[in-house]
């Protein structure tokens, strides 16, 4: 059973951690406007800004606007300084971490908040690490009653939400017994990649050992189907789903799925014309893989995910014409990535084109956009069964530029739903970790729908006994 904690310690609602950098930037103007927003909110927002450099941080907070909605501080902690980092997650409710690289300076982050009893929201897409807390800090977190969700901006919550709301229209259509045996999103995006966002990727550790081999006991064996990135369920909760050998199967399922998905695709429902691997993928796919799991969507559910580099509109009317524009952009963006990650000269290309703390210029920022329309079927039981599926979608669609103000959107109202709506939330997972459908759920969804800030548009709908390979997107 989890502790209580020390209420009497608790002075700020939130703490944003890495709040002098680019995407703090951001996540901080969305708190104090979410804040103004609020016509039920009877006290201010307690907002603190941190980080390791008191100057910064001070002229971060002079740069703000803010308004009787919201009170705020600034406190410096070290991403070294466990002593700092454990008093700074003593004083909130919730810490939001922006400070990226993840695996160079947000362990002892976590560590404090896990042990203490904070919950925790970040802006991580570096799948590997978040494993790793959750299979060192588990423990620490199931005593002490907190949420840590990792994930939590644009890289995920997008397709895991989308999903989620997916399976639970068709759970409420059809009972929630329905086993649900596939989900797909479909992304259309115009944005730009931050400093901060292309050089964790650059950081991110790939064992290509790990990927293709298995130990058991002294001896090792190739793997019946090997990884992409990671283990499908490095998110998962290690002693129930990940090291579970009852989920063997369920884990080849996902990875052969995430293989498949590399590829292009004509999809009917999209007018025959060509998608791409969505550039997450590898990563949306190990969160869809961790919800599915604890939400139970199904022993037999795989996940794709594509992107339609010409947009939802042109590529139902081009269609088929759409493949050589799609050929062309994957190659320029295989030949990018391939790049910056040549060895010390991707490295330095980074540092001169998209240093840490850059990003795209403000006056950009709101021409851009980010949509998601996703599907999920389930077997139709009837004798032409062979032929239709039950299915539902849900499309969503956030304004603004993606890998920026959409992620602060979205990790901000992850934070917002622990300070405010903490008894509408789910159950809490059995070690506090988890994902952002699992641990947040309807709260989210209807925090995004509700926004105030920035319009988030959602549409879900059910089409019982559809056909198998559908021709129509509902948007």
């Amino acid at each position: 059973m989890a502790a209580t904690r020390d209420e009497s310690k608790v002075q700020v609602d939130v703490t944003l951690y890495g709040a002098s950098g680019f995407v703090g930037k951001h996540v901080a103007r969305y708190l104090i406007a979410a804040a103004a927003a609020a016509s039920n909110q009877k006290e201010p927002l307690r907002l603190t800004l941190a980080g390791r450099n008191r100057h910064r941080l001070e002229e971060r907070k002079d740069s703000l606007t803010t308004t009787s909605d919201v009170t705020l501080d600034v406190i410096v902690a070290d991403s070294s300084d466990t002593v700092a980092l454990k008093a700074m997650a003593e004083r909130s409710r919730v810490i939001i971490n922006c400070a990226g690289p993840f695996i160079n300076y947000g362990n002892n982050v976590v560590a404090a908040c896990a042990e203490v009893g904070t919950d925790y929201v970040d802006i991580t897409g570096e799948i590997t690490w978040a494993g790793q807390m959750r299979a060192t800090f588990g423990f620490q977190a199931k005593k002490s009653g907190a949420r840590c969700i990792s994930l939590c901006g644009f890289d995920s919550i997008p397709s895991d939400i989308s999903i989620f709301a997916a399976v639970q229209a068709l759970r409420k259509a059809k009972g929630d017994s329905v086993q649900i045996e596939s989900g797909c999103t479909w992304h259309s995006v115009l944005g730009m990649a931050n400093g901060g966002t292309l050089h964790s990727a650059l950081e991110f550790p790939l064992d290509i050992n790990h990927c293709l081999r298995v130990k058991n006991g002294d001896k090792t064996s190739f793997r019946k189907v090997p990884f992409l990135v990671d283990d499908p369920l490095v998110l998962a909760n290690p002693s129930l789903v990940r090291y579970n050998p009852e989920y063997d199967d369920f884990r080849d399922g996902l990875a052969a799925a995430e293989w498949k998905n590399q590829f292009p695709s004509i999809d009917s429902n999209f007018g025959s014309g060509m998608s791409l691997a969505f550039f997450m993928a590898p990563v949306n796919a190990k969160v869809i893989a961790a919800s599915a799991a604890a939400l139970q969507y199904g022993p037999n559910f795989v996940y794709r995910e594509r992107f339609l580099p010409l947009g939802y509109k042109w590529t139902r009317t081009l269609g088929l014409f759409t493949i050589l524009p799609g050929l062309i952009f994957q190659f320029v963006l295989f030949v990018s990535m391939g790049i910056f990650m040549i060895p010390i000269l991707g490295k330095k290309l980074a540092d001169v084109l998209l240093p840490p703390g850059s990003g795209v210029p403000d006056s950009l920022l709101d021409s851009c956009y980010a949509d998601v329309y996703a599907e999920v079927t389930a077997a139709h039981s009837t004798e032409n069964a062979a032929d239709s599926v039950d299915r539902a979608s849900c499309f969503i669609s956030f304004e603004g530029d993606p890998g920026n103000l959409v992620t602060a959107q979205c990790v901000s109202e992850a934070a917002l739903c622990l300070v405010y709506n903490r008894n509408e939330l789910p159950s809490r997972s059995e070690d506090g970790f988890g994902t952002p459908a699992e641990l947040l759920g309807p709260v989210l969804l209807k925090r995004l729908e509700e926004s105030k800030v920035r319009k988030v548009k959602i549409v879900t709908q059910v089409h019982l006994n559809s056909p198998k390979h559908e021709t129509k997107v509902y948007m």
